[in-house]
């Protein structure tokens, strides 16, 4: 079937904060406490969140039909970043349903964010990766996103890895 990127609409809102809180919890619950992980869903990945986020950031969905496969979030940079280059933007969140990942959503999902007007005319974009999450990594390298310094979200826990694309040397088309 054909996967449709495209701009949420308040109508996903309920699918889109049921994928964010499986998507996280497939990915990151067992790195947290129990009670950790309820003040994180709720505060990031709720319906209530989602509705402020959708005024405030752009957010694209990948869909099958009426399921959502994934999505990606963007918009101002958001992370402790010294020395922060004029015109950059944020990529806040790239996340694709576990039983899809592997077969080119999360790249065409960056694909539709990087040719998005918004990141387009960025000089850099940043962004942050749990430092355990190789496969995400490793598709941002693909896209030109290095490494430039790291941050602890999560008392307690683990790294993240800030990567930055600097979009005048990154190539503008990747080859998958």
């Amino acid at each position: 079937m054909f996967v449709e990127i495209r701009a949420a609409q308040l109508a996903d809102i309920p699918a889109l904060s049921a994928l964010a809180k499986k998507t996280w919890v497939d990915a990151f619950g067992h790195s947290v406490s129990a009670e950790q992980l309820a003040a994180i869903l709720e505060e990031t990945r709720s319906e209530a969140y989602f509705y402020k986020a959708i005024e405030r950031d752009i957010i694209l969905v990948a869909a099958e039909g009426h399921n959502l496969l994934g999505y990606v979030k963007f918009g101002e940079v958001r992370l402790p970043v010294e020395n922060l280059a004029p015109k950059a933007k944020g990529l806040h969140r790239l996340y694709v349903g576990t039983q899809r990942q592997g077969q080119g959503v999360g790249s065409q999902l960056m694909e539709a964010a990087l040719a998005h007007p918004l990141l387009h005319q960025a000089r850099h974009i940043y962004l942050a990766v749990w430092v355990q999450n190789q496969r995400a990594r490793q598709l941002y390298e693909r896209f030109g996103f290095e490494v430039v310094g790291e941050y602890y979200p999560i008392e307690g826990g683990d790294a993240d890895l800030i990567m930055c694309r600097n979009q005048q040397t990154s190539p503008q088309n990747v080859s998958l």
